[in-house]
């Protein structure tokens, strides 16, 4: 362990004290009252330890107890309230102190200056968090446990009485408190999700288009274009949580782009395929093409044994045999509207600008249904996507486009009230003001509010208040979160474990803790999902480049390794990360062994990337992989595989030398792999 240097620290201190002390000290023989103090000593160490507090020091017949130091859990709050009721239940119940000891509690979260006293291995801290817990231990009744206002806002299991004032010793003002009653009757709910507001506009235009697809058979498309953090993947999933009432046999399916999509061509359609299919990402090469035939067989498409191998050409599980692209799109459209026939069917694709223009063609193509079928498209996406498309849903009865408009004053303000649980005008006018209207930037500026207990403290911009969450989490929670960037908006905890050589049922149970954070978000298995992707980009630009580096390596050989008989369909995710780590190795320890190394797998895995792409008909992204190997091949290759692209359509753009790697200490958007969709999804 790191020996640790001055600090600051959020911590929660607690303050125990008997009451009489001083009365009882004249009526016990000295051995008698050194017994009492014994016992109620050992007690209350017990007591704090069982909560994971440090017991910081005993003053004659007070104890002083630290939450969030040297490790903190992210519920510490919780745990100092849950200590002092446990010390109290217990001298109470004790057969030598009850009757004969009266203890007082006071309890107070705040920063602190901390320092390792290096003789003696205690932590000493400094800070008003102290001062506040030892003057409310002072003014509480006998038996009390009075707590401070941030502490009662940050420990969510408990019930509180009403809030008092103590006018406590040196302070300027009097200190706002609540006595603890005890653990509420009904345990919190972790990971709650907030109220839609201010969309229930676009919700009811969205449910409204939902019920023509369904009860006409008319398909539908329906694209949501706003800025990031505005509340697209909100009211989809506000949307989905009602579709049950309207079809309750209805199937969706989720299509997620990366951060770097562009560099792949139909990786996203995986997660469609295996939603409809009933297979996952550790499912067999073989077992997936075989449930594709029979599912296509079930739905009655015309001719299954064609169209599963056109399908499972898209996602790479067909081996590298060529297909016309004309017959792949009409494959999926077909098996679509087959599906769509039996039960209404609903797409969802996201992040859609961060895709190949492969896919930006096949999704417009499969938008398109033809006949009566009960499908619903429904498009997420930034306004990028129309810089790239901008004739995108035009012309076509069947396209809704929702554009969604920052957040008014009055709906800030409902948001910012339901997280605090109360009304305070300055918090609510400062969140509305400095949130512009983005509801992602509000939620974490409360949260940082929570955090901080202050409204100077408030950070300017959302990657500011991002940072600051981070900044505030124990160092393992910090770190995995940070190792789950790497793979992107979702991640694996086996996977974060191999990074680091760790233990995958930690790393796990570090993730829950995150999940209770509302930083990320569990899905099936050991796979999380960050809650939004600009936290993924924040974690991810505190990486030092030369790690970044290493970490993108490790990865794609994790990846390998988990990945063993299904290298065709990882190709592209395998090459991105040896791409980046090259790139990065390159520029910064030219010549060096992890440097060349690197170099000739990103060669490697490009060209293998390219014949995959070749081999679904995706002759743009074949000819990207192909000349982003120019960077890593030996110069006498190059003409060869200048020949090999002779004769097929240019790529969408040029390929920057430099992979696209972040080469800037702010967040970069690409760069970061998707768990379930990458290699996130991997291992069996």
């Amino acid at each position: 362990m790191a020996v640790f240097a001055e600090e600051r620290r959020i911590v929660t201190v607690l303050f125990a004290d008997m009451a009489g002390s001083t009365a009882l000290g004249e009526k016990l023989d000295p051995e008698e009252m050194r017994r009492l103090l014994t016992r109620y000593y050992s007690i209350a160490r017990e007591a704090v330890e069982q909560h994971g507090g440090t017991v910081e020091k005993f003053i004659g017949d007070a104890v002083m107890a630290v939450f969030g130091l040297p490790t903190a859990h992210g519920d510490d709050p919780d745990r100092a309230v849950a200590a002092a009721l446990t010390m109290r239940d217990r001298i109470r119940e004790d057969a030598r102190l009850a009757g004969r000891l009266v203890i007082r509690f006071g309890v107070s979260t705040g920063e602190v200056v901390a320092s390792r006293d290096q003789s003696a291995g205690d932590f000493l801290i400094t800070g008003d968090a102290t001062n506040v817990a030892a003057r409310l231990q002072q003014a509480a009744e006998p038996w009390a446990i009075l707590v401070s206002d941030r502490t009662v806002r940050a420990a969510v299991n408990f019930e509180f009485g009403e809030e008092l004032e103590v006018a406590a010793k040196g302070k300027s003002a009097p200190v706002a408190a609540r006595e603890a009653l005890g653990p509420r009757k009904a345990k919190a709910q972790r990971r709650v999700r907030l109220p839609l507001v201010g969309r229930e506009n676009d919700l009811a235009q969205l449910q409204l288009v939902a019920r023509r697809a369904v009860n006409d058979k008319r398909p539908s498309m329906v694209s949501v274009i706003a800025p990031a953090g505005t509340g697209k993947t909100r009211l989809v999933e506000e949307f989905l949580d009602w579709l049950p009432t309207l079809a309750p046999d209805a199937a969706v399916a989720t299509a997620q782009c990366l951060p770097y999509g562009q560099q792949l061509t139909y990786w996203p359609m995986r997660q469609v395929l295996f939603t409809l299919t009933g297979t996952t990402e550790d499912t067999p090469p073989g077992q997936v093409r075989d449930a594709i035939w029979i599912w296509l067989r079930r739905i009655g498409v015309e001719d299954p044994d064609r169209d599963a191998r056109l399908l499972a050409a898209t996602i790479g599980e067909a081996g590298t045999e060529g297909v016309d692209k004309d017959l792949l799109f009409a494959a999926w459209r077909a098996a679509l509207e087959a599906t769509a026939r039996h039960n209404p069917l609903v797409i969802v694709f996201e992040d859609l600008h961060w895709s190949s223009e492969s896919l930006l063609d096949l999704a417009e193509f499969v938008m398109q249904p033809r006949g009566d079928a009960a499908v619903l498209m429904i498009v997420l996406a930034r306004p990028e996507l129309l810089d790239r498309r901008p004739n995108w849903g035009g012309g076509r009865l069947n396209h809704l486009a929702l554009a969604l408009e920052p957040l008014g004053s009055r709906a800030i303000g409902e948001l910012v009230r339901h997280l605090l649980d109360t009304d305070e005008p300055d918090v609510i006018n400062l969140v509305a003001e400095r949130s512009e209207g983005n509801p992602f930037y509000a939620g974490e500026l409360v949260r940082s509010y929570l955090e901080h207990g202050s409204l100077e403290r408030l950070p300017d911009t959302v990657q500011a208040t991002v940072l600051a969450r981070l900044d505030l989490l124990p160092p393992d929670e910090r770190r995995v979160i940070q190792l789950g960037s790497v793979f992107g908006r979702a991640f694996r905890a086996s996977g974060v474990a191999a990074l680091e050589g760790g233990e995958a049922r930690h790393v796990q149970q570090l993730c829950e803790d995150l999940a209770d954070r509302d930083l990320i978000r569990p899905a099936e298995g050991d796979r999380y999902s960050f809650r939004h992707i600009l936290i993924q980009e924040v974690a991810y630009g505190t990486l030092p480049r030369l790690e970044r580096a290493r970490l993108h390596a490790d990865a794609a050989r994790w990846g390998e390794a988990v990945g063993e008989g299904r290298e065709v369909a990882l190709a592209e995710i395998l090459a991105f990360h040896y791409r980046e780590a090259a790139v990065l190795y390159s520029a910064l320890e030219p010549g060096g062994q992890e440097t060349l190394r690197n170099r000739e797998q990103a060669a490697k895995w490009l060209l293998k990337a390219a014949d995959v792409a070749a081999a679904a008909g995706a002759t743009p992204e074949a000819v990207r992989h192909i000349r982003a190997s120019f960077d890593f091949v030996d110069p006498a290759m190059r003409p060869r595989l200048h020949e090999r692209t002779r004769g097929l359509p240019p790529g969408p753009g040029p390929v920057r030398g430099s992979g696209g790697a972040c080469r800037r200490s702010a967040p970069c958007p690409r760069g970061h792999l998707d768990g379930r969709d990458a290699l996130g999804g991997l291992g069996r």
